[in-house]
């Protein structure tokens, strides 16, 4: 405020920036020269204020600056005439394009200008930009004021500021410069004259934070303004000699009070206003992750903080230290805490494993609302109590917006997973137990059907042959097999030993194999083996080796009245993608019973066959399917009967046919399944 003495005085407008303005809780230097002025001079200007923080940053921050503050108080019990010009941050860039309007408003008769550390520091101008832009100030002053008197400062040095390395340079060089320009700058009518406030400014000791004056350097720059003007203006005295003691700079302390509200995904946390704060260190720890509390990266410049990227669900605790300048970091308030909102439970985990893709599972589940990524766990574990949350570990994350993820190179026998949502790293509520995964390895049986009809050599005596037709979707590999069953004594000397048996090894007298992925058609044939004594002629104990194969198209034209030694087989894809065999086999030891005739159709039915068997009577009939894949570490490998005849007597090798087709569903395990004759 302006006293009646003061204006009697000529009217003095500090024009500046933040070493003018002050911040909350300095005498300023400004003071300290009205001081020594007393009445002789009225300070005049727009504002009266320091600088303050606010109770929060705008919306919009950092891209949105802090507005201008300018209602900050002085040190407590000092009033005085506090009117300027001066505001944090100012640069002469900005200041010369309104220092006209100023000037008219308030009708100075002096002009004290502390400015262009903003313009240096911050890459506004060069040396000789800066000089350019004062005299663009000078002379918009003198277009409102003719006859205005202006004291220019030079610009301080300052502590090393990392961003700006060759800042020293770009003072040295500026001030050298202004010290030659001045003089240029002067009118009889408007004298412009130089402070040299940087010569006696002590960065190390005359400031609170490597750049603005302390309680010292609030004298120094007021002593070198005063003396000029007492000099070159005969207005005042000289300042003297800085007083040999002076007050204590100021220490503020913490707050006296601090509290943190949630806000959606966020934590505010406010605290009481200090005094004279220049900014505030803040500290936060996740309190359910055990974690310690660190500091944050910058100084918070406000009387609050919204703390973001925080994890969902849990417990964030803060707590902030006051500091003013480098120079003076306080005791850390008390501790406020806060849970940051939740993330609901994720719903509808589906796992499944696919036949198509063995020891892979694949992992679906519904989008949870705020959940910016998901974390799968798995543990394993196949009893009846499910595994405990410690036995889970961590297989996936970073999956971002994504609800379905597949896992392969899964080979343990049943896994258990888990999913949750993850915000921040907080993730949403475990489920009680984990879902169940019976993933698929590759089918044993049907490794043995590849190798028993494609993949290996016939066995010593046995034959083997091999044709293609085109080939379908992957159902397996279908085998169907003529065999003799031991029924009684005569059919044990002479078949194959065994009954129904899913085992794609198993003895037969003729065998054909469907690859129905890759359309490959194998035939086996064993060699035929007689056992025993007092057989009937020409039966005698011993083995012969199988006849050849023939791929012919008609097996069945070839009956029984041929005595060709030769196993004739017909395989043919039809039109509505089932597949046709015939064969016409014959008995190593002799064909005088007849050969073995018969035809059997595979249509396709869903994933597997219907099978329709017309042919002798006589021997048995089998046909299975051995699916690629099979559930992993399963006791038995998948094989599915799809139909089996029995045999009558071996009389009926020239007798007429039987037409029998088989039952649905299939069979599992190998189990019999008699078709319907």
């Amino acid at each position: 405020m302006s006293t009646s003495a003061a204006a009697a005085g000529p009217r003095v407008m500090v024009v500046g920036d933040s070493i003018s303005q002050g911040h909350e809780g300095d005498y300023t230097w400004r003071y300290r020269l009205a001081e020594h002025l007393a009445a002789g001079a009225d300070f005049v200007g727009p504002w009266t204020g320091t600088d303050v923080l606010p109770a929060a940053y705008p919306a919009g921050w950092p891209d949105v600056p802090n507005p201008p503050s300018r209602t900050g108080a002085y040190r407590p019990g000092v009033g005085f005439d506090s009117q300027h010009l001066a505001q944090w941050g100012w640069q002469m860039h900005q200041a010369k394009d309104v220092i006209a309007a100023n000037v008219r408003a308030q009708s100075p008769d002096y002009l004290l200008v502390e400015l262009g550390f903003n313009d240096l520091g911050w890459g506004v101008s060069g040396p000789d930009g800066l000089v350019a832009d004062l005299k663009s100030f000078v002379a918009n002053a003198r277009s409102a004021k003719p006859g205005i008197r202006i004291v220019v400062a030079n610009v301080v040095h300052r502590t090393p500021l990392a961003p700006v390395p060759t800042l020293p340079q770009l003072i040295s060089a500026y001030n050298s410069t202004l010290a030659n320009e001045i003089a240029t700058m002067s009118t009889a009518a408007s004298p412009v004259a130089l402070a040299d406030i940087d010569s006696p400014y002590d960065e190390n000791r005359d400031t609170y934070d490597g750049l603005h004056p302390n309680v010292r350097g609030e004298h120094v720059i007021a002593k070198a303004f005063a003396d000029v003007l007492s000099t070159r203006f005969s207005l005042g005295g000289g300042y003297g000699a800085i007083p040999a003691s002076l007050p204590a700079d100021l220490k503020p302390g913490a707050p006296a009070t601090i509290s943190a509200v949630p806000v959606g995904d966020k934590v505010k946390v406010s605290w009481a206003p200090v005094f004279g704060a220049g900014g505030y260190q803040f500290f936060q720890r996740d309190a359910t992750a055990g974690q310690a509390f660190s500091p944050g990266i910058l100084p918070i410049g406000a009387d609050s903080w919204t703390s973001d990227l925080l994890p969902a669900g849990h417990r964030m605790e803060f707590y902030v230290k006051t500091m003013r300048g480098e120079g003076h970091v306080s005791a850390g308030s008390a501790v406020a805490g806060a849970t940051v909102a939740a993330l609901p439970a994720l719903k509808n985990l589906v796992v499944a494993g696919d036949p198509e893709k063995p020891y892979s599972v694949t992992l679906k589940w519904d989008p949870v609302p705020g959940a910016e990524d998901y974390h799968v766990y798995a543990a394993p574990g196949c009893g009846d109590v499910p595994p405990p949350p410690g036995d889970y570990k961590i297989q996936q994350w970073g999956l971002g917006s994504k609800t379905t993820w597949r896992q392969d190179y899964v080979f343990s026998g049943c896994t258990n997973y888990i999913v949750v949502g993850s915000h921040n790293g907080g993730e949403s509520k475990w489920p009680w137990a984990g879902v169940r995964a019976w993933p698929y390895e590759t089918n044993y049986k049907h490794l043995l059907a590849r190798n028993r009809y494609f993949d290996t050599a016939a066995d010593d005596g046995d034959k083997r042959a091999e044709t293609s037709v085109a080939p379908s979707a992957d159902h397996g590999i279908v085998v169907a097999r003529g065999f003799i069953r031991d029924k009684d004594t005569f059919t044990g000397a002479i078949g194959d030993h065994r009954g129904f048996d899913s085992n794609p090894y198993a003895s037969s007298k003729i065998g054909v194999a469907w690859d129905t992925k890759t359309g490959e058609i194998g035939v086996y044939v064993h060699r035929s083996c007689v056992i025993g004594s007092n057989l009937p002629k020409p039966w005698v104990a011993g083995c012969r080796d199988a006849h050849p194969i023939e791929f012919v198209g008609n097996a069945l034209g070839y009956g029984d009245g041929n005595d060709t030694r030769v196993n004739y087989v017909t395989a043919r894809k039809q039109s509505d993608g089932s597949l046709l065999v015939s064969v016409s086999a014959v008995n190593s030891w002799s064909n005088f019973l007849g050969r073995i005739n018969a035809q059997v159709v595979l249509r396709p039915s869903g994933s597997t066959y219907t099978a329709a068997l017309t042919g002798d009577k006589f021997p048995a009939w089998e046909v299975y399917r051995y699916p690629s894949t099979g559930i992993l570490a399963s006791v038995l490998q998948p094989s599915y009967t799809i139909g089996t005849r029995d045999q009558t007597s071996i009389g009926d090798l020239k007798g007429g046919y039987s037409f029998c087709t088989s039952q649905s569903p299939e069979e599992r395990d190998g189990r019999e399944n008699p078709m319907s004759c």
